[in-house]
């Protein structure tokens, strides 16, 4: 197995990534204390944290793809069949990070008293969004834990290394897009609201990346799209961690009310940010020269 190395498979990105996280997570906790008005979360002002905040998500953002494309065709995907602990562990915490999001949407069905579908005066059916969506979104959530702990057991077991899970691995796709739909039935400025904002663009980078992990995890039309897991995966592990950690600081605290009251803090976001991380930085390495392929 090949040492870390700032030169070897998204080392450089890898660094940006924690240096960027390091800056941004402090900076979004305070703004809540400053900045952002509780229920709400509009901006009461824009200081100068606003503008560095957005301008480091970009900054980060361009930086990931650059690299990324860049680095296209001498990436790799290490597919050996070895155990593989850490990776094991992180899977089965995602699973579980997951899994609490299907139980938390399963339960906002069965609280929801209205039906699923209405009928009115003139016989026009009319069906429950919301309903739907939370009922759709626990389903897929409870696949995606399903196939986040199969990886996790094969990983533990280093019986194979998880290419098997052609089919199932799409369902964190589809649990990721009907989150997106469901925010995107709130009639509220995207502008304005820098919690949905920051939701949806992580919703956008995590479905490219499931997308990408099932091709190059699967290897379905995966050439060089090994750049993908780094160039989409880490925006989107950095936009889950600022919507994660600063409101679960916040609310430890107990100044939950702070918050945007359609954004609490959501622990399969920070599942997603650590499988991300797992893959990105010991998954992807240099690809082998046809030189130094043994004989």
């Amino acid at each position: 197995m090949k040492n870390f190395s700032v030169k070897s498979g998204f080392g450089l990105g890898s660094i940006i990534f924690a240096v960027a996280a390091v800056i941004t997570l402090p900076l979004r906790t305070i703004q809540f204390f400053t900045v952002l008005e509780g229920g709400t979360g509009f901006f009461t002002s824009y200081d100068w944290s606003v503008y560095l905040l957005y301008g480091l998500i970009a900054v980060s953002v361009i930086t990931f793809a650059v690299l990324g494309i860049s680095k296209r065709k001498r990436l790799d995907f290490n597919r050996d069949i070895v155990k593989r602990p850490v990776s094991g562990i992180i899977s089965l915490l995602t699973a579980a990070a997951v899994f609490s999001d299907g139980l938390i949407k399963a339960g906002a069905v069965m609280d929801d008293g209205s039906s699923l579908i209405e009928y009115g005066y003139m016989g026009e059916v009319s069906f429950n969004t919301e309903k739907l969506l939370f009922g759709a979104e626990a389903l897929f959530a409870v696949i995606s834990a399903i196939f986040f702990l199969s990886l996790g057991l094969v990983y533990i077991t280093g019986k194979t290394n998880g290419s098997e899970h052609r089919l199932i691995c799409l369902s964190p796709i589809i649990w990721c897009i009907i989150r997106m739909a469901y925010r995107f039935t709130r009639t509220i400025s995207y502008q304005r609201v820098s919690d949905l904002t920051f939701e949806l663009l992580m919703l956008a980078f995590l479905i490219m990346f499931f997308m990408a992990f099932a091709q190059v995890n699967s290897q379905i039309s995966d050439k060089n799209c090994e750049w993908k897991l780094a160039g989409y995966g880490l925006p989107a592990a950095l936009l889950a961690l600022i919507c994660f950690v600063p409101r679960f600081i916040v609310t430890v605290i107990g100044k939950d009310f702070l918050l945007y009251e359609y954004s609490p803090a959501e622990f399969c976001d920070l599942g997603a940010a650590i499988f991300i991380c797992s893959v990105v930085f010991t998954r992807l390495t240099d690809r082998a020269e046809k030189n130094e392929l043994p004989v």
